[in-house]
């Protein structure tokens, strides 16, 4: 117990991902928050990464922002290589990153400097083959040393494909997806849920701006067990109300919320599409352009373009070279969030934010850009491409992908929401009794209660990595032992 280090003075986080950087600057916060100055963290980051003090052995510019990879039908192991191949037609986006970042970490011998710092815990976040062979690489630098093994833990999607063999060079994993084995009576890897972080700060933004604070604590939420739409409808009529006083909305207009995206290739090909979809939908229901007899005034009809910081002036240039035939706002940060529950339909760039969505009952259209060979076997072998469809494992939240995806197509979707609301309730029905998988459960009400508690995912992400991170010796063994080989 001696050799127990009371709190870890040196962690190693690895992003290996664009993603990856946005969770790794969000876990670097908490990590500083709960542990003060004394934690040094070191790895590979981002931009995001980097303001928080981050010097990056690597660079996660160089990944795609959102690669193809097969997690369904295919094994995903290392020894599956022509999966892997540096040019496989269908996984190159996710596997030529791989290989670069190989290769630049056995040219400066990265694998060394972590050894070298002493990290009391080496976690990777997310590409989970590329985070296997760099764990391996760790693993087998540490059985030729006498320095202390640190703990080693993946960030990822899944844990339903993990095998014994891979306790070698793993000890922990975190996942947000909870597709599990059909049968754990033979082995479990040591593992936690972590769940969807941004599933509960959407929530939790809900009700902390409308009086739900007594369904919140610091690091949990409570979560009606039955009827969660039901309960959460009072806060985002709230919001709703907040939201389109702000913005001089009428309360009976029509709000389009459209996501483009938070990259520049997400948003220079999305943008153009949404723009023709808002204009063909407006033109469809407003005057003066539309001869129906139940149009409405075109001030009755708004689209709300969501921007993060980094790419607001690219979105901002690019809505002005756009002709709208209706109000635009751009918006950011927290009416972002207000602005999801102000809207009435929804088209977005597969992302968090389509889980922010459901929170807010937007139906939402998911949409991204694939290649046709990447589409073909996302098809074949994931069968969705979006995080809350993949829980739900519907197509509940439509997904119109690569050539499918054109203005035509999307106003005939947003037009039967439109004109039959049923219908776009329809998707949020299913949803509801997979509420309660988003969230890892804290405790359960067995009583005569009506909720259920929940863990915030990004309170226990930081609260195992610490507990794991506390289990790692401090000394080496070499310095553990110097009193025996002296004498």
């Amino acid at each position: 117990t001696d050799s127990i280090s009371p709190a870890p003075t040196r962690i190693c986080i690895l992003a290996n991902s664009r993603k990856a950087d946005r969770v790794g600057a969000g876990l670097m916060s908490q990590l500083k928050a709960k542990s003060g100055d004394s934690l040094e963290i070191i790895g590979a980051g981002g931009e995001l990464m980097q303001e928080q003090g981050l010097q990056p052995f690597y660079d996660t510019s160089i990944f795609h922002p959102k690669p193809f990879v097969p997690f369904r039908s295919v094994l995903i192991e290392e020894n599956n290589w022509w999966i892997w191949t540096k040019y496989h037609p269908a996984t190159r986006n996710y596997t030529k990153p791989m290989h670069d970042v190989l290769d630049l970490i056995k040219k400066n011998n990265i694998v060394e400097q972590i050894q070298q710092h002493k990290p009391s815990l080496v976690l990777t976040i997310d590409h989970d083959i590329l985070s296997f062979k760099i764990h391996r690489q760790i693993s087998d630098l540490y059985k030729v040393s006498a320095t202390s093994k640190p703990k080693q833990v993946h960030y990822g999607r899944f844990c339903n494909r993990y095998k014994p063999y891979q306790l070698d060079y793993l000890d922990h994993v975190l996942y947000t997806n909870p597709i599990e084995k059909s049968n754990w009576n033979f082995f479990k890897f040591p593992s936690t849920y972590i769940g969807q972080s941004s599933f509960e700060k959407a929530y939790r933004f809900l009700l902390e701006r409308n009086g739900g604070d007594h369904l919140l604590t610091s690091d949990s939420v409570f979560v009606n067990r039955d009827h969660f739409y039901s309960e959460t409808e009072q806060y985002i009529e709230a919001e709703r109300s907040h939201f389109r006083k702000k913005f001089e909305i009428p309360e009976n207009a029509t709000v389009l919320f459209l996501a483009p995206g938070n990259e520049k290739g997400e948003i220079s090909w999305s943008l153009p599409i949404l723009n023709e979809t808002a204009n063909n939908f407006v033109k469809e229901y407003a005057k003066p352009y539309s001869n129906r007899l139940d149009s409405q005034p075109n001030d009755h009809f708004s689209v709300v373009i969501p921007a993060e910081k980094r790419v607001k002036k690219q979105i901002e240039s690019k809505v002005k070279e756009l002709n709208w035939a209706c109000r635009v706002l751009t918006v950011e940060e927290d009416d972002v969030r207000s602005a999801q529950a102000g809207s009435d339909l929804a088209i977005c760039y597969n992302g968090d934010i389509v889980t922010e969505n459901l929170v807010n009952q937007l139906s939402t259209i998911v949409i991204q850009n694939m290649k046709k060979v990447e589409f073909y076997f996302m098809l074949s072998w994931n069968r969705f491409t979006n995080e809350a469809n993949i829980i739900a494992d519907g197509n509940l939240f439509p997904e119109i992908i690569e050539g499918q995806c054109h203005a035509e197509k999307l106003n005939e979707l947003l037009t039967t929401w439109y004109e039959n609301p049923a219908h776009k309730f329809w998707p949020l029905q299913g949803f509801e009794m997979y509420i309660h998988s988003f969230l890892p459960i804290k405790s359960k009400d067995m009583g005569m209660g009506t909720h259920h508690e929940y863990f915030s995912p990004d309170y226990l992400a930081t609260q195992t990595l610490l507990e794991l991170a506390q289990q790692t010796p401090y000394k080496d063994y070499s310095e553990d032992n110097l009193l025996l080989h002296d004498n």
